[in-house]
């Protein structure tokens, strides 16, 4: 059991409970044996709370140091928010430091955010998650030093109405875009597992966009709670891995030292 989406302190949006300590005992206590730390590093976020960049070289210390106590195998990863215009401040980060895993995210569409409505005012639901879909199918060509693509479906947590209302197939080709770079570049798309807990809009995660990433030929699958606080470590992976199951996936890929681990879905059931 391991979980690979989990934010520290050291990410401004997460428990001031959410020490490596504390997750460690939660970790311990749910029989993880690995766990990996993906704190936000958000260049020019419109919430200024993100304008507080992790010290990573402190952070690597520190996790070598609680090692030390611990049979949970510990690595440092980042959650990491593309925006064309800090894409060599991306590089730069991931060029710096030893990260064990990079999780490239879009929080933001041409500078509008759909967690604040931005990105929906004054515009019809379709070409806001046109918008959207574009920005990532941009981030995943315009930056490779990442292995896993996080909540594909993160636009629809702060839609009115929820997939209310989504036709999917009008957004066939820039979703087909998108899985086959995926693909291309052996890249793993991310079941995010938080909307099972968390007062959004949807209640799961969006699985009618797995299944298009499954039948394009998509395999290279994670899960990931996307943990804010110690208590939500591997959160609803056994619903997910259960959904997963009726897609045709067999695996979950989670990731040691940037490399692929394969895992069966049956050790989430």
């Amino acid at each position: 059991m391991r979980d690979q989406h989990c934010h520290t302190i050291y990410s401004p949006d997460a428990s001031r409970e959410s020490t490596f300590e504390a997750y460690i005992a939660s970790a311990e206590k749910k029989g993880l044996s690995h766990l990996t730390f993906t704190d936000h590093v958000d260049y020019e976020a419109n919430a200024k709370i993100f304008d507080q960049i992790p010290d990573f070289t402190a952070f690597e210390n520190t996790l070598k140091a609680v090692q030390k106590n611990t049979n949970v195998k510990l690595q440092m990863g980042v959650e990491l928010g593309y925006q064309p215009h800090v894409l060599d401040r991306m590089n730069a980060l991931v060029g710096t430091h030893d990260f064990d895993l990079v999780i490239l995210s879009v929080h933001y569409v041409r500078g509008l955010d759909p967690y604040d409505g931005t990105l929906f005012k004054g515009r019809s639901l379709d070409d806001a998650l046109t918008l959207y879909f574009e920005t990532v199918l941009e981030a995943i060509q315009a930056f490779d030093d990442f292995q896993i693509l996080a909540h594909i479906d993160y636009v629809f947590r702060y839609l009115d109405h929820g997939i209310e209302g989504f036709n999917m197939d009008h957004f066939i080709p820039i979703l087909d875009a998108i899985f086959k770079t995926l693909i291309k570049k052996n890249k793993v798309l991310e079941v995010n597992t938080a909307p099972y807990r968390k007062p959004y809009a949807v209640s799961e995660p969006v699985y009618a966009l797995i299944k298009r990433y499954y039948d394009v030929g998509g395999r290279l699958i994670s899960l990931g709670s996307d943990a804010h606080h110690p208590d939500d470590l591997i959160a609803d992976f056994h619903p997910a891995a259960k959904k997963l199951q009726t897609l045709g996936f067999q695996e979950v890929v989670f990731i040691e030292s940037r490399a692929h681990k394969r895992l069966a879905l049956t050790t989430f059931l």
